[in-house]
């Protein structure tokens, strides 16, 4: 997917998300290939392993040298300098392969229509470019900012950057017809450019992200001399269409993957809570178990003391029964002494008077007599 990745070593041919892989793919096997910017060889390896014959030119010593175990030659130079007419005498090429190079030329449009020019009258030119108007760089602009990378949409040694019509542009200038239009996606936040989403208004990332070329990271042209295409797709074009619609399924699958997990961690959830609640009454129901069989002992317990009493009662009622009948002829012969006592007190008491008169004349005789 990166583009301006100069010095990878590592292409892989069914990620057809990458330049690298569809500039390969787009390559009928046994061209005869001349490998514009060729860096260490890596695209060259895999035109070679297919069958191809492979002229580099690469601007680079160190990277020529490493290039060189894989290519027929190595042209070293600044191709906008070069002279190509003596380097590549009377070679005509199946392919000129120009990935991630137009970009870093002074001028795109003379350096295309030059190197074009070392195909075949039936041969193609395929070229790849970073996408200027990716909704990353559109959200960064829209921050207010501006800040190149070592590598990718910003490469701090781009001189040029395209969105769509200006790679439309460029390659009717340079006399040439398009054949094939593939392209290389990102998402928002899988670039080299620092973006959080999250810092934008929702409105704002939706406009960003709204378009045909929102997520293409690179535009890949497949180009010629001759008039429209009339055969079959190419491969790369073929294989871009197959992956297109994996990750349509892929991203239907992982969305049908998540329902799922969620569904099962939902029900994950209904039996925790449910062992969980099981678990509960089990223990609330063995309590009340233990706390039932200590009150049935304590019940029986009550019982016996129960039946004790009342025995010790039934022995104290029966001990009372001759007590309780002496008291009630004590209480008869009591009421009977106070019926005597009080006739009697009521009879004192009548002769009173008679006895108080005998006394006061016994005491006046006394006192008559003293005298």
């Amino acid at each position: 997917m990166a583009a301006s990745s100069r010095y990878s070593t590592d292409i892989n041919l069914e990620d057809v998300n990458t330049s690298q892989a569809l500039g390969v793919l787009s390559v009928t096997p046994g061209s005869l290939v001349l490998d514009v910017g060729a860096a260490d060889g890596s695209v060259a390896q895999q035109l070679v392993e297919r069958g191809c014959r492979v002229v580099g030119i690469e601007i680079d010593p160190d990277a020529a040298a490493a290039a060189q175990r894989y290519c027929e030659r190595v042209i070293v130079g600044d191709v906008e300098t070069l002279d190509l007419d003596a380097e590549l005498p009377e070679t005509d090429f199946d392919v000129v392969l120009l990935l991630d190079v137009l970009e870093h030329l002074r001028d795109p449009v003379a350096g295309l229509r030059t190197l074009a020019d070392r195909a075949k009258p039936d041969g193609r030119t395929i070229i790849s470019l970073p996408n200027v108007t990716h909704a990353a760089l559109r959200l960064q602009l829209l921050a207010g900012r501006f800040q190149y990378t070592d590598k990718g949409l910003l490469d701090r040694t781009h001189l040029h950057f395209f969105d769509r019509p200006a790679v439309e542009q460029l390659i009717a200038h340079a006399g040439l017809t398009v054949f094939d239009r593939l392209r290389t996606t990102a998402p928002l936040n899988a670039t080299e450019i620092p973006i959080e989403p999250n810092d934008f208004p929702a409105e704002a990332v939706a406009l960003a992200s709204s378009g045909e070329d929102a997520d293409t990271y690179q535009f890949i042209y497949v180009c010629g001399r001759g008039g429209p295409r009339t055969t079959s797709a190419s491969l790369g074009e073929i294989l871009q269409r197959r992956y297109a619609e994996a990750e349509r399924l892929r991203l239907e699958a992982a969305d049908y993957a998540r329902t799922l997990e969620a569904r099962v961690a939902e029900l994950g959830q209904l039996e925790m809570d449910a062992r969980e609640r099981s678990d509960w009454l089990e223990r609330e129901l063995r309590g009340r178990l233990q706390e039932l069989e200590r009150l049935s002992d304590e019940l029986g317990h009550s019982k016996l003391d129960l039946a004790v009493k009342e025995g010790q009662l039934a022995d104290m009622r029966a001990e009372l029964a001759p007590v309780r009948a002496r008291l009630d002829n004590a209480e008869q012969v009591l009421g009977y002494a106070r019926h005597r006592i009080v006739d009697r007190v009521s009879s004192a008491t009548k002769r009173l008077p008679v006895v108080h008169r005998g006394l006061k004349r016994a005491a006046e005789g006394v006192a008559n007599r003293k005298r």
